[in-house]
Formats: structure tokens, C-alpha cells, sequence
């Protein structure tokens, strides 16, 4: 019913109440009057008397009286006397029936009634509005947490609502699951994520602060995962992360350290950190072998094949171990030493796991402190190139120059490359470096090339870091172009195990150097275990044997039959051969005789800079330089 309707219909049965009362106290008075209690005067005329029979606006509340209308004035019939009439003016009995203490007290508790009624009914509009509109949220609130209720076809708002909440109620369990899914789950291995793992391994060390426990974290890292994706695609990528973490949520199991959530129902003891990466924690130990038993179980378990759809894919683990309280007191803190013992069965072999110590929190230290002092340094500029030739065996003569980085620290002197290498390529700092290191390669070569090394060349070394960040064809003709070198003077070196991961995209890019004249060397070969069929199709001219060859073929038969089979390749595919860390003279006559042409190394020289290489080679032999393009470099024993 509506509010207008609710309004109208209450008014009009107070109308009716109100005149009822007021007809009930006008016959009392009428028959008062007709007795001679209130005063009120009468007249009695004969029927023939009577002008008319009068009809007031008010009969309708005054029902059950006859009006009479005498000589203009209304009188109300009281009784007949014989053929006589017996009146009373209409006018007194009004004021007579409004006017007795009888009616002021009847009408007034009336009207108080009725106002009283009035205001509970307006209120009760009020209220029901009120909750009709909850009622209302409460469906919406329903429909967005995709709660099906049966419809209520009886009751009113406050019914409906609580048939509303009652659905609420029950299925408050399965609305805590979702939102605590949504919240704290990785969507694709379906394991809690960093944030609520973090949160998880604070509650437990407190819990275990209290109660003197010992704890294990155990930090796993996939190995090869990067070439699954780059080989199959991220899709194969995902597929592999899922079997990973079941592979994972089995171990738990079987070791017994499961804490599932009791909202949720998701595992807290395992979680999928991010990328991939993946940490389980062991609430309670005796000592670190139980956490060694649980590594050693994962690593066992990840080597395992992968299948996906018809191809096996192999992957291995790095593993780190942080032990609660010696390693560290808190969640972070836990977190990271773990993954400094991770990062340390990384660079001990991969495919292992390391229980953290201090000397390895030194290591990372170390590892943060020449990060930002490399930050300065290639800032400020602070380093110079030193060049090592690479000469014919024949004559000595100079094939080319490789441009070796060095760095000599304010403070610590010079800091090996094989130091801070690494960390600039882990840290993309080698872009930048690396830029600067063909610049000046480039540059400096440029000027030998004008002074009449026209046949020899400047090597550089290019990192996987430069090769997929870096538009390589471009990167090279716009440095060959700003210091006016020949591409025929400039070769790049990449090492053999980048070879083996480059994409299609980088191969382009180098087979686009070559075109333009740039010689492409394959450093370290021997090194990557790469399947020698794949250097018919890689874009090499060069390859740079790695000095472990070199170094076991006068001692190992092996070693021997495989440096010169790789030599005969090399003819084979007519490939230049360049032997490396030749430190001795025997391994300069083995080399030489198994038909190598070019050598590098200690026996022939050490790096030099730039003034001493131009001292040697140009001062006094300008003439020579410029009729043969080259010169001639005697190792320290021959001169």
C-alpha cells in the first residue's frame, strides 16, 4: 500500500470515529434536554407549525435526529407530545454537547488517540523504509559475493533481512576462502605467495622464540629454467613452475611439516617467492641434517624428467638453508641468508645446496660494496683498457689486439675482472660499461689504423647481457661511424655458452655485423659443451680455444685428440683457430704443429697499454707498419 493511500485511509476512519463520538455526546445531550438536566429550553409547536424539515451540512455526523426549521432558526426534534412537536435549538445543543466536561474529556482523549496514532504509524513507515532499504544492500551485498537464497514470499523487511543474514551466516566460511585465495594465493601454482609467506614466518618465529625451537628456511632456485623459456616458450615455463610446486607440496608432505591455513586452506610451510623461486620452511629441528634430508629429497626430485605433452625436459635445483636463530632472528633476514647460501651453491656448481655462514654474509656484503663503487666508477669514468696481441706462429706477426677492461680502485689497487664482471652483468651495469669499452676499443684502434696497422684488428669482448638488451648491428655501425673505424678492424668476442642460448633475433643481428664487414669470434670454446654440428649454422669466423685445452693436451691423450680434432674442424669449415693461455713453449710448438695458426697468451705477451703497445710497435718501425699493415710481436724469449 502506498504512503498517500496509508494517509488517506487513516483519515478518513478518524472522520468517522471522531463524528461517531461526536453523535453519541449530541443524543446524550438531546435526551438530556428533553429530561431538563441542561437547561436547555424547549418549545412545542403544532405540526402544522413547522416551516419545513431541515437537512444541515453536519446531519451526517449528527445521524438519527430530525431537523426542524422554525421561523429561520434549526431546532431538533426532541419528542413528540400528541400532534405537537417538542424542540430544542440546534445551536444550544451544540454548546451543550461540546461545552460538558463529559465531551471536552472524550474528545480530547479522542483526538490525543488519534495524533498518538498518527505519529506510531509515521514511524513505522519510517522504520519500514529504513529497512527496505537495508534490506536492499543486503541483496546487493549477496548478489556480489554470488550467494544464491531462496526467495521469501511472507514476512515483512525485518523477516527479509534476516533471512538474508542467515544465508550471510552460512556461507561465511566459503566467502573467507575466496577472499583469502584472492589475497594471498600465486594464481598459477596455486601456493601462498611472498607477502603472506613473510607474515606466516613472523607468527612462527615468535612461536618459536617462546618455546627455545630451532627452524629451518630452505631457499630453492630452479637451474636451466631460463632455457625452458627461451627453448619452449612460457607456456612450457608455467607448466614446468606447476609440476615444481606439486613436486614441492609432496615433499612437505612426506617430511610432515604441513601447516595448511584453517580459513583458507592453502599450505603456509611452502611458497612460491616470485619468477622461479621457492622457499619451505621447517617449523621445528633437532639440527641442520634434517634440513640437509629435505634439500637432498628436492633436489632428488626436481632432476626428475618433466613431461610436457611429448617432450622431456630436465632441470636441476640450487639450493640455500638458513637455520633459526643462528642465521638470523627475523623473517626478512632469514629470507635473505638463505638466498645468499642459494646463491653460493650457484657459483660452487648448481645442482647442489649450501647451509648459510657468516663467511658467505661477508661475500654479499663484498658483492654490495663493489656494486656501488662500480656504480662511481663507471660514473667518474674510472677505468682503462690494456691490449693483448694474438700473433701468427709463423712469424709473430700481429693478427689483432684484444681490449681487455681493468680498474684500479682508489683504495684496494687493481680488482681483477673476473670480480667485477660478473656483478656488472648481474646488475646490467654492463651495458653501460660495455659501451664504453667499444668506444674506446674503437677509438683507439682507429688511431693505430691510421698510423698503419691497416691489416690488424681490435677484439672485444660482448657479453649475453649486451647481445639482448643492446640493437647489436646498429650499436656497432654507430660506433664504427663516430670514431672512423673500418668494420674490417673490428671483431667481437662472445663466449660459447651465449652462442648456445642466443635467440634467432640476436643470431640476425650478428649475421648483419658480419655482412658489414665485423669478424665474429667464438670465445672459450670448449667450455659450453654445445653439439659441434651447430657451427655450420652459427655467424663465426673465428673460434678461440679455451685454455683447459690447451693447458691439459701435453698431459692428457684425450685432451690432445680433442684439441686437434677441433683444429681439423676449423680447416674443415675454414674457420681462423686461435689457441689461448699459451704460457709455455711446448704448448706453442703443439699447437703449431697440430697446424693452429694464432696464439694468445703469457708466452707471447702480457696485456699492455696503449703507450707501450704503440712504443713497441710504431717507434722506430713507421716504414715497416706501413708497407705490411702489421708488425711483428716476439714473445719475451724469442727477442
Amino acid at each position: 500500500m502506498s504512503k498517500t493511500l496509508k494517509i488517506l485511509s487513516f483519515f478518513t476512519i478518524s472522520t468517522l470515529l471522531f463524528g461517531y463520538v461526536v453523535n453519541i455526546l449530541f443524543s446524550k445531550t438531546c435526551v438530556d434536554a428533553h429530561h431538563g438536566f441542561n437547561n436547555i429550553s424547549v418549545i412545542e409547536i403544532t405540526t402544522g407549525a413547522s416551516e419545513k424539515i431541515a437537512t444541515p451540512w453536519y446531519q451526517s455526523f449528527i445521524f438519527g435526529q430530525k431537523f426542524f426549521q422554525h421561523q429561520n432558526i434549526t431546532y431538533v426534534l426532541l419528542h413528540k407530545h400528541g400532534e405537537n412537536l417538542v424542540l430544542a435549538k440546534n445551536s444550544d445543543l451544540i454548546a451543550a454537547t461540546f461545552l460538558s466536561p463529559t465531551a471536552l474529556i472524550t474528545l480530547t482523549t479522542l483526538l490525543l488517540t488519534i495524533v498518538f496514532v498518527f505519529r506510531v504509524e509515521s514511524k513505522k513507515h519510517k522504520k519500514n523504509k529504513a529497512l527496505h532499504a537495508v534490506h536492499q544492500d543486503i541483496d546487493n551485498l549477496l548478489n556480489l559475493l554470488d550467494i544464491k537464497t531462496q526467495t521469501l514470499h511472507h514476512g515483512g523487511p525485518l523477516a527479509q533481512i534476516s533471512h538474508a543474514v542467515h544465508a550471510i551466516t552460512d556461507n561465511v566460511n566459503k566467502i573467507k576462502l575466496q577472499t583469502g585465495s584472492h589475497i594471498y594465493q600465486d594464481k598459477l601454482t596455486q601456493l601462498i605467495d611472498r607477502h603472506a609467506y613473510l607474515e606466516h614466518l613472523d607468527i612462527q618465529l615468535t612461536q618459536a622464540e617462546k618455546k627455545n625451537q630451532h627452524c629451518g628456511l630452505l631457499f630453492i632456485d630452479l637451474d636451466g629454467f631460463k632455457q625452458v623459456n627461451d627453448s619452449f616458450g612460457h607456456s612450457f615455463g608455467d607448466e614446468i613452475l606447476i609440476q615444481v610446486a606439486n613436486r614441492l607440496s609432496s615433499i612437505v608432505k612426506k617430511f610432515e611439516i604441513q601447516d595448511i591455513h584453517p580459513i583458507h586452506g592453502l599450505e603456509q610451510n611452502l611458497s612460491r617467492l616470485g619468477g622461479d623461486e621457492f622457499s619451505i620452511f621447517i617449523p621445528k629441528i633437532d639440527n641442520a641434517s634434517f634440513c640437509t634430508q629435505v634439500a637432498q629429497s628436492i633436489l632428488n626430485e626436481i632432476e626428475r624428467d618433466f613431461i610436457l605433452g611429448n617432450k622431456i625436459v630436465k632441470i636441476g635445483a640450487s639450493i640455500g638453508i638458513a637455520i633459526y636463530p643462528e642465521s638470523a632472528s627475523h623473517p626478512h633476514a632469514l629470507l635473505q641468508m638463505a638466498d645468499v647460501a642459494m646463491y653460493r651453491a650457484k657459483t660452487d656448481g648448481r645442482g647442489i645446496f649450501k647451509v648459510y655462514s657468516p663467511e658467505m654474509g661477508s661475500k654479499i656484503r663484498r658483492y654490495h660494496y663493489l656494486l656501488e663503487e662500480l656504480r662511481l666508477a663507471i660514473a667518474s669514468q674510472n677505468f682503462h683498457l690494456s691490449f693483448q696481441p694474438i700473433v701468427h706462429v709463423e712469424d709473430c706477426a700481429i693478427d689483432y689486439f684484444e681490449a681487455l677492461i681493468r680498474w684500479h680502485h682508489p683504495i684496494e689497487g687493481l680488482i681483477s675482472p673476473t670480480e667485477f664482471i660478473p656483478i656488472a652483468e648481474e646488475s646490467n651495469l654492463i651495458l653501460e660499461l660495455g659501451d664504453w669499452i667499444l668506444l674506446e676499443s674503437c677509438r683507439q684502434m682507429s688511431a693505430w689504423h691510421n698510423a698503419g696497422m691497416k691489416k690488424v684488428k681490435i677484439s672485444v669482448n660482448v657479453s649475453g647481457i649486451q647481445l639482448k638488451h643492446r640493437p647489436v648491428a646498429q650499436w656497432v655501425t654507430d660506433t664504427l661511424e663516430k670514431t672512423g673505424l673500418p668494420a674490417s678492424s673490428l671483431m667481437l668476442e662472445i663466449t660459447e655458452s651465449t652462442f648456445i642460448t642466443a635467440s634467432d633475433k640476436i643470431i640476425e643481428e650478428l649475421e648483419a655485423c658480419r655482412r658489414a664487414g665485423v669478424t665474429i669470434a667464438i670465445d672459450d670454446f670448449g667450455t659450453g659443451f654445445s653439439s659441434l654440428s651447430t657451427l655450420a649454422d652459427l655467424p663465426i669466423d673465428v673460434i678461440k680455444i679455451d685454455k683447459l685445452f690447451i693447458t691439459q693436451a701435453s698431459q692428457n691423450a684425450k685432451y690432445h685428440k680433442i684439441l686437434n680434432s677441433i683444429s681439423e674442424l676449423g680447416t674443415q669449415l675454414e674457420l681462423k683457430i686461435v689457441a689461448e693461455g699459451v704460457e709455455q713453449a711446448e704448448q706453442f710448438e703443439l699447437v703449431k704443429s697440430m697446424g693452429i695458426r694464432c696464439v694468445q697468451g703469457y708466452l707471447v705477451s702480457r696485456p699492455e697499454t696503449s703507450h707501450n703497445v704503440g712504443t713497441k710497435v710504431l717507434k722506430g718501425n713507421v716504414n715497416h707498419v706501413a708497407s705490411t699493415g702489421t708488425s711483428i710481436w716476439l714473445p719475451e724469449g724469442k727477442k
